[in-house]
């Protein structure tokens, strides 16, 4: 990638992440209101206290002057503080960051290496058994939601344990062998589709009969002709993937019980605390900006074909 497609992606980028928190900014306060109504709504504060707090938020400001403060809050890097914890959103996130990033990091490595299997054996093998079965698999993998294959994991893992009682530590929320699984299984389905096309259109292509013509045999070397074009796609669905992993651990965790990001993502917008559900859009919106770019790298690196043209 050229400097000035890096500075043309890096510009976009600052859009999509100013976009992305003016929407979470103002979506947030006209749709779940005052927040302070939760604490009177359950009888945690009188309403001169919740007025009191109200002003002290600057939350009885017009929304546009509550915008203006917010952005010159993150241009120092403020991200502000919870409306019911006081503490910093930055650290906030941070405490509940390494469980998400373990679960989706564990998760993304599920779907990269079961859906480049599914993929590349449903392309390469055709309409042989084989071909049929890894193309049915990974349509199964992207119809099922993964709340249902968390469900059935832990079924199975409950059902394993009480035949082997040593296998009982798998079916417990700190594991993250099988949250790991449900996620990737997810994601694995869509990579894999992805790959099959590419391989599918590649393999019929013209520059594999000059490869034929030119001696190339099968085996690897032929698989790795036909593959090479399709990656570039694949990496930039990795890419998105990556992104929307943060927001597949929402349902994940919840399934599974475990700490992260996705639950306080929930619990945050179930209590109205605003600056953190802004903060953890930023994040999304940060992750998804870094690894478009860092695909769009890749890709060049990996087709020479599109280096002219990013």
């Amino acid at each position: 990638m050229n400097s000035g497609a890096f500075l043309r992606r890096a510009g976009i980028g600052v859009l999509t992440l100013w976009a992305a928190v003016t929407v979470a900014f103002f979506a947030l306060r006209l749709a779940a209101g005052d927040p302070t109504d939760n604490l009177l709504a359950q009888g945690l504060a009188s309403p001169e206290q919740a007025q009191a707090l109200r002003e002290s938020l600057g939350l009885d400001q017009p929304l546009v002057i509550q915008y203006a403060g917010y952005l010159q809050g993150l241009a120092r890097g403020d991200l502000g503080r919870s409306l019911f914890t006081q503490r910093l959103v930055s650290r906030t996130i941070a405490d509940q960051a390494g469980p998400t990033l373990a679960l989706a990091g564990a998760g993304l490595m599920v779907a990269a290496a079961l859906g480049s299997l599914l993929g590349i054996a449903a392309g390469w093998a055709g309409r042989s058994l084989f071909g049929r079965a890894a193309s049915g698999l990974s349509g199964l993998a992207t119809a099922v939601p993964v709340a249902v294959t968390g469900v059935f994991l832990l079924w199975a893992a409950t059902w394993l344990a009480s035949l082997r009682p040593e296998l009982l530590p798998l079916s417990r929320g700190g594991n993250l062998l099988l949250p790991a699984l449900a996620l990737g299984i997810a994601s694995s389905g869509a990579l894999a589709r992805v790959l099959q096309s590419g391989l599918e259109e590649n393999l019929h292509a013209p520059f594999m009969l000059a490869a034929r013509a030119r001696g190339v045999g099968h085996g690897f070397r032929l698989a790795w002709h036909a593959l090479r074009p399709a990656l570039p796609l694949a990496i930039s669905f990795l890419a998105l993937e990556t992104a929307l992993l943060l927001g597949g651990t929402v349902v994940t965790e919840m399934v599974f019980a475990r700490p992260g990001l996705g639950r306080l993502l929930v619990t945050s917008i179930l209590t109205g605390d605003f600056p953190v559900v802004q903060g953890l859009v930023l994040l999304a919106a940060t992750v998804y900006t870094l690894t478009h770019i860092a695909a769009d790298t890749l890709s060049a690196r990996v087709d020479p074909r599109l280096r002219s043209t990013t």
